[in-house]
């Protein structure tokens, strides 16, 4: 007769965590909240607040004083029980969804999910492997270990929220701090989090942690700064964040156009006729030999010139061109084009390199047996050869994103709005240089890193396939 063999004793903590997350989803564990904020600063200023479901953008308000050179004078706040419900984070957050703060509460809704993923997601395989003798599985043990320890940061930052991060607002009024039920739910995430930190990995020889955790580390420092100091840094993420939006469409539409003239340039670089190998041949020998910054600000200053320089040829030739010359003499590109024209001509030199060595990695005997069958070159290169160089050209046109993701910042210099350019902006008003560059230096590290990650799947993906 089989035996069973019992569950470890690191299974059994691992269940008893997720119990208590969900049943901590279910205490009343923030059964008061504030209703109202009064801020009185030193000008004679009072600035009152008040708030349906939670409170926000109170400590945000309290540090902006309404005259320069003020201060805040006293500051008093209204506490009552939650009504509707009774201050489970199951509630609060039916609570949330129904209200029509959403947006505003959005951060809120999310540390009150992840406990409650993680009690499931996480409780349901292991209570099956305690009880019926399952193995954990392997596909799970990554996310479940991810999953704990956003546990753990979730609980505490579910509390903070109910105070706006504000920790001024704790000595107004005792009812604010952790309730008795806090600390069981915090009690099931420190559980949860640390039986599958030290257990799980061992059920598998796969690396369980990736790079993809230093992502989410710099975007959720970038979060707690403008969360505990709005001043300046919440202030700095409104200003710069429409210059991230810009700094993104600049490297997508110019990697767009790179991926074109690269392709047209490597496919020029292997070309047999003499004529179309020399103009690949000189323009990827020219452009590569420049600095990516004096090709722009030859676009920018330069290139208005040779515009009116053709405008003035034209009408020197034949008076019957003056259409054509009018259109040069008036002819000026704006900031954008001119960074995104300036971004292909620089990287499509670069990347017709890595394609034309992407194309000759091919054998030839690839395109002759093509060509046996009856296909044309096109046809051969379209069909035969192009499909198989891209999974060698992948990696290396994905590294050069990156390198234009970081390379973008040079378009400041040409009056584009990008984030390097806004971060320049902020910190010739407020003269905070310090915390200005670090947050932008932040940001350029987030897209940086998830550009890097994607890169790498890309590459791990062509070497599977190939």
């Amino acid at each position: 007769m089989d035996e069973t063999r019992p569950a470890p004793w690191q299974l059994k903590f691992l269940l008893a965590g997720c119990v208590l997350l969900l049943v901590g989803m279910l205490l009343p564990v923030f059964p008061d909240r504030v209703t109202r904020a009064i801020s009185h600063f030193s000008d004679d200023t009072v600035i009152s607040s008040t708030y349906d479901v939670l409170v926000h953008n109170q400590h945000y308000e309290q540090d902006e004083a309404p005259t320069v050179g003020e201060s805040l004078k006293r500051l008093s706040i209204v506490v009552a029980a939650v009504r509707g419900h009774w201050g489970a984070p199951l509630t609060w957050f039916v609570q949330a969804v129904i209200s029509s703060q959403v947006l505003q509460l959005w951060s809120f809704m999310l540390w009150l999910l992840v406990p409650l993923a993680a009690g499931l997601l996480i409780g349901i395989p292991t209570a099956r492997a305690v009880f019926q003798g399952v193995p954990f599985p392997h596909k799970l043990i990554q996310p479940a270990v991810y999953l704990a320890l956003l546990a753990l940061l979730a609980v505490p930052f579910a509390w903070l929220e109910t105070i706006d991060f504000n920790m001024d607002l704790l000595p107004l009024d005792g009812r604010l701090a952790p309730t008795p039920s806090f600390y069981i739910w915090l009690a099931g995430a420190v559980l949860t989090a640390a039986a599958a930190l030290f257990y799980l990995p061992r059920l598998t020889n796969r690396k369980v942690f990736s790079w993809w955790v230093l992502v989410f580390v710099a975007a959720l420092t970038i979060w707690l700064l403008a969360r505990f100091m709005p001043h300046p840094y919440y202030d700095i993420w409104l200003f710069i964040s429409d210059g991230i939006v810009v700094t993104l469409k600049l490297v997508v539409v110019s990697f767009a156009f790179i991926l074109v003239v690269s392709l047209l340039g490597g496919l020029g670089r292997l070309s047999k006729n003499s004529v179309i190998y020399g103009i690949s041949s000189l323009y990827v020998e020219v452009i590569r030999g420049i600095p990516l910054l004096v090709q722009l600000l030859f676009i920018w200053y330069a290139l208005p010139q040779v515009f009116d320089g053709i405008g003035n040829a034209l009408l020197a030739i034949s008076p019957s061109l003056e259409g054509a010359a009018n259109y040069f003499l008036e002819l000026r590109l704006d900031a954008f084009t001119a960074a995104v024209v300036g971004l292909t001509i620089c990287y499509g030199a670069y990347g017709s390199e890595v394609f034309r060595a992407g194309i000759a990695s091919i054998h030839s005997g690839q395109l002759e047996a093509a060509r046996s069958l009856g296909m044309s070159s096109f046809q051969a290169m379209r069909y035969i050869v192009l499909p198989q160089a891209i999974r060698v050209i992948l990696p290396p046109v994905g590294n050069e994103f990156v390198a234009l993701l970081k390379d973008s910042t040079l378009v400041s210099v040409l009056a584009v709005s990008d984030l390097t350019r806004r971060g320049r902006e902020y910190m010739s008003r407020t003269f905070l240089s310090f915390e200005t560059w670090i947050l932008v230096a932040l940001c350029y590290l987030v897209l940086t890193l998830f550009a890097s990650r994607i890169v790498e799947y890309i590459e791990s993906r062509s070497k599977a396939e190939r």
